[in-house]
């Protein structure tokens, strides 16, 4: 059918919406075929852990990274080269890595407007069947029954790193930086090798409490690449040198930097 005659509707948290997906549909699989997915830190942490490949790996095989304009990277999922260009985790039963799919298979059919989350957007195709069922549910519904509040937590912080006022007033990061953040972030167990291959904790003051907890949970590790690259990137996260001197001297080019 024309997708002239698709619609697009605006909703709120707490406004209905009908649609559900299942395998009985005669478009089951179609919406997972020629699209652009950009995957967060967050996604490839759960999405490798259920290929069991290391962070390098999962990254060369499934993904492509690319630069934004302000030097962010973004990495994108890379789809088969068949002729449907179809995401290499789906079969005909459906998604392989279901239960650590990424955010914006979560979230479709919805997709917040703006950062803030005060409105979202939902494209009804009438390609797809999903949206001629029954089915009811707001948008702070789907939300929840999807488990993205789990991933938005988890986002919150990278997401204040890309939306920083650094990158709003126009800036950008060099490429010696774009590479840290992509190392940092997407490849944690680079990250993790960095930390603890090197005098890092002789440097930064460290509580013994946070080294166990990145050195036996990933999205702990997760949580401090955030720190290291907003320390990084604008002095922020709360990093501290052991080297008290040296910290007071960092702290003060900070603030006349600002």
């Amino acid at each position: 059918m024309s997708e002239q005659n698709d619609r697009k509707f605006l909703y709120t948290l707490d406004e209905e919406f009908t649609f559900s997906c299942d395998r009985t549909l005669p478009c089951f699989n179609t919406c997972c075929r020629d699209i652009n997915i950009f995957l967060t830190p967050y996604d490839v942490l759960r999405m490798r852990k259920s290929v069991w490949l290391p962070a390098e790996e999962f990254l060369h095989k499934y993904t492509v990274a690319i630069l934004g304009d302000d030097g962010i990277p973004l990495v994108v999922l890379k789809m088969k080269e068949d002729q449907d260009k179809t995401c290499p985790f789906v079969s005909s039963e459906g998604c392989s890595i279901y239960e650590n799919r990424p955010w914006s298979c979560r979230m479709f059919p919805v997709f917040p407007v703006s950062a803030e989350e005060e409105e979202f957007l939902i494209e009804e195709k009438l390609a797809c069947h999903g949206f001629r069922m029954k089915k009811k549910s707001t948008v702070r519904q789907w939300k929840e029954n999807q488990d993205i509040n789990k991933y938005d937590q988890m986002n919150e912080t990278y997401k204040k790193i890309t939306l920083h006022d650094y990158f709003q007033n126009g800036n950008k990061i060099d490429e010696g930086m774009s590479k840290l953040v992509y190392n940092t972030c997407y490849d944690l167990d680079a990250f993790k090798r960095f930390l603890f291959g090197s005098r890092f904790f002789d440097i930064y003051e460290v509580d013994v409490q946070t080294i166990e907890a990145i050195k036996n949970d990933d999205e702990e590790l997760l949580k401090f690449a955030y720190r290291w690259v907003q320390f990084s990137l604008f002095n922020e996260g709360g990093l501290r040198l052991r080297d008290k001197e040296m910290d007071k001297l960092l702290q003060a080019r900070s603030g006349a930097a600002s």
